[in-house]
């Protein structure tokens, strides 16, 4: 079974709960396909097997709870713990020095900023506890970025899935004009951010 079909397998089999995992999983900054698990639970809410608010507040809490738990192994464990974790989820040094950089820079919100860029998530979750970070800033700001990225996700494809037939009944070419469009603009926006933050941890 692939990450992503057990990952829909927790959801229809234990709901709330199998969410709860997925994104406590996630938190920890283990590489799930977290979109699939948020257009299952947005198909859940469609067919009233769930419900928009708690999804949102368990989303958070679990991912947020991952986040702790990763801080707490990398505070206690300490860099042996954090040597492992490297090998296992693949962090490159330049990435562990980056985010140094910028917590030496913009403390905790270093977590929030990086809830949305996959690149630094996981050594960002990770390094918190190694460099030991106020606990109540990074617990505050990995909630705050923790809720508005759930809120983006279940927004978002809730309302593709309730635009998905009129999408659909588009032309071919006006398809593949919007997701050309849609790649580039994605595509030049990270770019951007990067280039920014790229030259302000220099």
């Amino acid at each position: 079974m692939s990450i992503s079909q057990y990952a829909y397998q927790m959801l229809y089999s234990y709901g709330y709960y199998g969410l709860f995992i997925i994104l406590l999983l996630e938190g920890l900054g283990l590489p799930l396909p977290i979109q699939l698990a948020f257009m299952a639970t947005v198909y859940l809410i469609h067919i009233n097997a769930m419900s928009v608010l708690p999804v949102i507040a368990i989303a958070t809490v679990g991912n947020l709870s991952g986040n702790i738990l990763a801080y707490y192994l990398g505070y206690y464990g300490g860099k042996p713990i954090f040597e492992k974790i490297k090998r296992i989820l693949r962090i490159k040094d330049e990435d562990i020095n980056r985010i140094k950089s910028w917590f030496d820079k913009y403390g905790s919100l270093t977590n929030m900023v990086s809830r949305w860029i996959g690149i630094t998530r996981t050594p960002a979750i990770w390094a918190a506890g190694l460099f030991k970070i106020d606990f109540f800033s990074y617990a505050l700001f990995s909630f705050i970025g923790d809720l508005l990225w759930t809120i983006f996700w279940v927004v978002l494809f809730t309302r593709a899935h309730s635009s998905l037939n009129w999408f659909l009944s588009l032309p071919f070419e006006y398809k593949a004009l919007s997701l050309i469009s849609l790649f580039f603009i994605v595509y030049i926006s990270w770019r951007w951010f990067f280039k920014v933050f790229k030259n302000k941890s220099t």
